[in-house]
């Protein structure tokens, strides 16, 4: 997917609220965005919105001489979902239909992103995504494919939703599963220290994508990522990030997300704020 001009007030939005945080100091706050809006001005909008946000956080973090400007938020989000672990869980074990619950869990938790300029209650999202029609509920599909699947690849998105992503995970028995988490901080998406944070490393063989991008990116992915995808059974990406790198390449991918915005929503053929299990329609 290419850039949409929708997607350059969400960037722009989402930078200024990081330049409000107590640590950045006043005086690079408007150089910062400066530089920001000068990269904007010059950017290649034919890329996908992935590779844009790479190389625009590339910058943000080289103008605010900060290798990981949102550390603080990803631990405190990673924390908080796991003090409600076993809460979460108990709801999974009593539930008629474990999968089920397991899996809308998993999307609510989705909700967690730094990188959308519409910010959603995580809490009131888990309790409507238990009351609502998936808008695409592709999911007896992705049911029937893991039972019979070997090697699950599943591609990691935000911190927070990482944990709900622990749990649904120790709903699907399949013999051997990659978890993909970033090769390097961007926004509040997962990197290989949160994966160990959350424990997925007692469930999952964890990989990188490679590179830094919000997202999973196949032009830009390693040869290691694009290796064990092609040789997965069935692969379920999260979140918008991934769906946006990996929408037309070929695979028995079922995309897990909430619609946050309006470009996403219309490609799909959803609403925004919709709840969506869609299975690829590029197959291999």
């Amino acid at each position: 997917m290419n850039m949409s001009l929708d997607c350059i007030p969400c960037i722009i939005n989402n930078f200024v609220q990081l330049l409000k945080k107590d640590d950045i100091p006043e005086a690079i706050r408007e150089p910062a965005l400066r530089r920001l809006l000068a990269f904007l001005a010059q950017a290649d909008y034919r890329q996908s919105p992935p590779v844009l946000g790479r190389d625009i956080h590339r910058m943000i973090r080289q103008e605010l001489n900060d290798p990981d400007p949102y550390r603080d938020v990803k631990t405190r989000y990673n924390q908080m979902l796991l003090d409600l672990y076993s809460k979460f869980e108990a709801m999974v074990n009593r539930a008629e239909d474990s999968f089920d619950t397991a899996m809308r869990l998993a999307i609510a938790g989705n909700v967690i992103d730094f990188g959308s300029q519409h910010q959603l209650d995580i809490f009131e999202t888990i309790d409507r995504v238990m009351k609502t029609q998936l808008a695409i509920d592709d999911s007896h599909l992705l049911k029937a494919d893991l039972a019979a699947a070997n090697h699950l690849l599943y591609i990691g998105d935000n911190c927070g939703e990482i944990v709900l992503d622990r749990l649904f995970l120790s709903h699907i028995d399949v013999e051997h599963i990659n978890f993909v988490v970033r090769s390097g901080p961007v926004i509040n998406d997962i990197t290989m220290e949160d994966a160990r944070m959350v424990g997925i490393d007692q469930i999952a063989d964890i990989i990188t994508t490679g590179d830094d991008s919000p997202g999973a990116v196949w032009e830009t992915a390693s040869d290691e990522f694009k290796r064990i995808f092609n040789a997965a059974d069935v692969i379920i990406s999260k979140g918008q990030g991934n769906l946006e790198g990996l929408l037309n390449v070929p695979g028995n991918i079922y995309f897990l997300f909430v619609s946050k915005c309006d470009l996403i929503a219309k490609e799909i053929g959803v609403n925004k704020g919709d709840f969506v299990v869609k299975r690829n329609p590029h197959r291999a």
